[in-house]
């Protein structure tokens, strides 16, 4: 998992003991009520909230079970998904409370690995991923082909630099998008074959304290 990496006035504070801080919030409290007619209600909410950015990363695991056919070395065709709340992650457990509003959502990459793997060890995997927020327009992120034996031997990670920028957009607000699916589809060469892939979307959120 990535760190939290939060930026704001808040870090200023850091080293200075707890009286200061204390004096310091109160005369920053005095101060904003002298300022307040000076200020709309728009301008003065802006500057009682806080923007701030937090690394996270969302793991699941998807598994893929093909049963045997008439003939071991007939191609298989498979769909199987997850499903991620892209408003619950470890990193902001502990800084989401009822004053914290989740704004957006920037996706950097995707790893994956191969796991698990038991069955034809013949078998090649050929598929992709897709985030389909748009039902009939999902966005499709290309896998290379892998033996999945070979794969799972040798703990072959795998990473997805694609262009999020469509992904990105539509999650530009996360009232509308709080969860998305992660399909995970395509087929195998020879079976039966079973195996695991743990997938990792890494990404950015940005979400806004009120002070």
């Amino acid at each position: 998992m990535l760190g939290i990496s939060i930026s704001g006035h808040r870090q200023y504070f850091s080293g200075i003991n707890q009286k200061s801080k204390i004096m310091g919030t109160l005369r920053s409290f005095l101060f904003l009520i002298l300022l307040l007619p000076l200020f709309s209600c728009d301008e003065l909410e802006e500057l009682l909230e806080e923007e701030f950015d937090v690394e996270v990363s969302f793991t699941r695991f998807i598994t893929v079970d093909i049963q045997p056919e008439s003939s071991p070395e007939e191609a298989v065709n498979f769909a199987e998904s997850a499903v991620i709340n892209l408003t619950t992650a470890p990193e902001i457990d502990d800084i989401t409370d009822d004053r914290t509003q989740l704004q957006s959502i920037k996706i950097h990459r995707i790893r994956y690995f191969y796991k698990d793997v038991e069955g034809n060890e013949n078998a090649v995997v050929a598929a992709e991923f897709l985030i389909p927020l748009i039902i009939t327009a999902p966005d499709r992120f290309d896998t290379p082909q892998v033996n999945l034996a070979e794969a799972d031997g040798n703990n072959t990670l795998y990473t997805i630099d694609g262009n999020f920028t469509n992904i990105n957009g539509l999650l530009n607000n996360l009232t509308g998008f709080s969860t998305i699916e992660l399909q995970y589809v395509g087929s195998v060469s020879d079976n039966p074959i079973e195996f695991t892939v743990d997938v990792t979307i890494d990404a950015t959120l940005t979400a806004k304290i009120e002070i």
